[in-house]
């Protein structure tokens, strides 16, 4: 019996703590309603954007002449429309916003034949102010 009543103290003692704790503290949790939007409407927008942007992607291989293109190219339209799906949302929208700016028909070619004109004349003008000595033609006859 001593053992007993030497025991029951620190098991009140416990007991009452815990429902000291339960009753005088605050809850942790607040239950309330949310707003669909509160909760997924960045979530929404974006897969909004790249909903549209497929769909735009998509209207533009449907095109008559892209899909003429894209057989010369050796690529079949219904292969390039399956890519444009398989796409992830954020690269479906950095095509889309890409698509107005590229350069329509620029090929690497084209490209080349550019940079060697630059060169030829940055080297053309050095020549002709005395600085290198490359071309022939821009000596004067001495």
């Amino acid at each position: 019996m001593i053992v007993l009543r030497s025991l029951m103290s620190p098991v009140a003692a416990a007991l009452a703590a815990a429902m000291f704790a339960t009753v005088a503290l605050p809850p942790l949790a607040q239950a309330r309603v949310i707003a669909t939007e509160d909760v997924a409407g960045p979530t929404l927008a974006a897969a909004a954007a790249a909903q549209e942007a497929r769909a735009s992607l998509l209207g533009v291989i449907a095109r008559e002449d892209v899909q003429a293109r894209l057989r010369s190219l050796g690529v079949e339209p219904g292969e390039a429309a399956a890519r444009v799906r398989a796409l992830s949302d954020a690269e479906a929208v950095a095509a889309a916003q890409r698509l107005p700016t590229d350069p329509a028909g620029q090929d690497a070619a084209g490209a080349l034949i550019g940079a060697a004109l630059v060169i030829f004349l940055v080297l053309l003008v050095t020549d002709l102010l005395g600085l290198t000595d490359i071309f022939p033609f821009t000596r004067n006859a001495r």
